[in-house]
């Protein structure tokens, strides 16, 4: 596959997160529901190191910024959930997902990367959906 088919698959995939994660807190709490996400995570990431070939280094230095990655993404993850249990999963997923347009604007402060001006639009056209779907929830 390529990475649209994998990117649309993630569309797919985090659709579903996103309802079942509202779902599961009408029965559970949210760190209930954060610390069984890690456990499944931990589990499928198992089965693919040891049926995956080792790609990269495994030095110590090399891991911080993905530990630091996992850090924030299990944070984002709590505040995701404590929202779902407090907001309409109609609301919160469609906010939440505008977590791209922070990427762009630290990509472009911290990166240095450049937009184009369509992209520009786009940015602007995801924050107005956002804003348009909140409003009217």
């Amino acid at each position: 596959m390529n990475w649209v088919a994998y990117s649309l698959a993630t569309v797919v995939l985090w659709a579903f997160w996103g309802l079942l994660g509202k779902v599961a807190l009408r029965t559970v709490g949210w760190v209930q529901a954060s610390l069984f996400f890690g456990v499944a995570s931990v589990a499928i990431y198992g089965v693919i190191l040891a049926v995956r070939t080792r790609e990269a280094t495994w030095s110590p230095s090399d891991l911080l910024v993905p530990l630091a990655t996992g850090f924030v993404g299990a944070l984002g993850l709590a505040t995701f959930y404590i929202a779902l249990e407090r907001g309409k999963a109609s609301v919160v997923v469609p906010i939440v997902g505008l977590y791209p347009v922070m990427t762009v604007v630290l990509s472009v402060v911290l990166l240095h990367e450049r937009l184009a001006p369509l992209q520009i639009v786009g940015v602007a056209l995801a924050v107005a959906a956002v804003v348009l779907i909140a409003a009217g929830g």
